[in-house]
């Protein structure tokens, strides 16, 4: 029988499930995305509906989610996700319930393994990725090969701290997008999103908690390229959006590191939303490890 070659993907986060059936070269066939259910039970249940709904069109699984993955067994041992997230085994019960080969992944990982087939990465060998969203992920792939680390905590940039003693804070806090929304929303005296910031940094004050949030999230890039050496270190989340973002962040990093300006570039992520979903394909796919 003629091997299947459309894949169930799927990106499981906090707030959505976001799932396609693509094919082997990582094009959207199907699309769907459900808001993810909390308790353990019900977001057990939730998987396996949509896994069953593709059991027999998908030759595979291939699946990112947020926590420390053992991908060789599916254990998720992160203390700071959800129940939801720990309480079962995804990986064995996928497995079970289809009986198709799963890959399961952390999702920053899954991330610069999608950019490195399919986006800003395609082409480069030695890759640094940092996601700055509500909290801050990261990953690390040489020499076109993911570094997971001793205990699967490789490249997490939200564990860096910034500043030395009990004063430094922890990137997650320092430099997520969260961060700068919920002060800039302090000092306006309401409620504002990431556009606002953009759209009022003729503010003085705006401007200001926008600049100190840019250097802080600028030590962390700068120093994860000087840590790896590598051909660029990859930015995503939804404020790569805003071109400003970029072209702000790049000034401010070569302005403290001159040097990085000569050979490591920092681009902005491209396949957005896919990254993860592209990113563990590819590895059930075998065409990255």
């Amino acid at each position: 029988m003629e091997e299947k070659k459309r894949y169930l993907t799927m990106d499981i986060g906090g707030t959505f499930v976001k799932y396609s059936l693509m094919d082997d070269g990582y094009r959207e066939l199907e699309e769907g995305s459900e808001r993810t259910k909390r308790d353990p039970e019900e977001f057990l249940a939730q998987l396996l509906t949509i896994v069953a709904r593709y059991r027999e069109s998908a030759g595979g699984i291939a699946a990112c989610i947020g926590g420390f993955i053992d991908p060789a067994t599916g254990e998720n041992t992160d203390f700071s996700v959800g129940r939801n997230f720990v309480t079962y085994n995804l990986k064995r019960e996928f497995e079970k319930a289809s009986g198709l080969p799963v890959v399961l992944e952390n999702d920053s990982n899954s991330a610069a393994l999608g950019e490195m087939v399919a986006g800003a990465g395609k082409g480069l060998q030695n890759i640094g990725l940092i996601t700055v969203g509500t909290g801050i992920g990261g990953a690390v792939v040489l020499n076109r090969r993911l570094v997971r680390g001793s205990h699967y905590k490789a490249g997490e940039a939200g564990f860096f701290r910034l500043g030395t003693g009990a004063g430094g804070e922890p990137l997650e806090y320092a430099a997520a997008t969260s961060r700068l929304v919920k002060k800039v929303s302090a000092a306006v005296g309401g409620t504002v999103d990431g556009r606002y910031v953009f759209e009022h940094l003729d503010d003085p004050a705006v401007d200001a908690i926008y600049r100190d949030w840019l250097a802080k999230l600028a030590v962390i890039v700068g120093n994860m390229a000087v840590l790896l050496d590598p051909e660029a270190v990859l930015i995503g989340g939804g404020v790569c959006r805003q071109e400003r973002f970029i072209r702000d962040l790049r000034a401010k990093v070569y302005s403290m590191y001159e040097h990085l300006e000569e050979y490591t570039r920092i681009l902005a992520c491209e396949t957005g939303n896919l990254a993860g979903r592209i990113g563990a394909l590819s590895l059930l796919l075998g065409e990255t490890a």
